[in-house]
């Protein structure tokens, strides 16, 4: 695994239309180093594989095993954008509210406007800038299929 990309491995259910369906595995990423005592690793193991409509380049089809990697800087960017600019908007959007009434109730308004601002400016954002949504890359690792244990 390469320093700067996040990886999982999948394999490919379905080709069709220049998409393929892949099933990817529910354990966790290991890219940060937590391993085995990953949080989100622990709530994800015994689930069924997610399967994610991804697309598709190459002579990949239905049985190959594939890598599905993402720069991490990108989904850095793209959590910046979905996590912290929304937070910070609703307490900007809450001070302005506490500014021009004083109330309880403006400073709520102010607040869900602020988010839901922070929502549609994030939307038409990664709708302007096609950098800002990360897109995963499918890597072939090999072509013969072996089902994962929890589908």
């Amino acid at each position: 695994m390469s320093a700067n990309m996040i990886e999982h491995r999948g394999v490919v259910q379905r080709v069709e239309a220049g998409k393929a369906i892949v099933a990817m595995e529910t354990a966790g990423c290991s890219s940060c180093g937590q391993g085995s005592s990953c949080g989100i690793g622990k709530m994800a193991s015994g689930r069924p594989a997610t399967l994610l409509t991804l697309p598709v380049s190459g002579d990949i089809k239905a049985g190959d095993f594939v890598m599905i990697a993402l720069p991490a800087s990108r989904l850095t960017l793209s959590a910046l954008l979905g996590y912290l600019f929304p937070a910070f908007a609703m307490i900007f959007g809450a001070w302005l509210g506490s500014l021009l009434d004083g109330s309880d109730g403006a400073t709520a308004l102010g607040a869900i406007a602020g988010f839901l601002g922070a929502l549609a400016v994030a939307r038409v954002a990664i709708g302007l800038v096609p950098g800002l949504m990360p897109a995963p890359q499918l890597i072939p690792i090999s072509n013969q299929s072996t089902a994962f244990p929890k589908e």
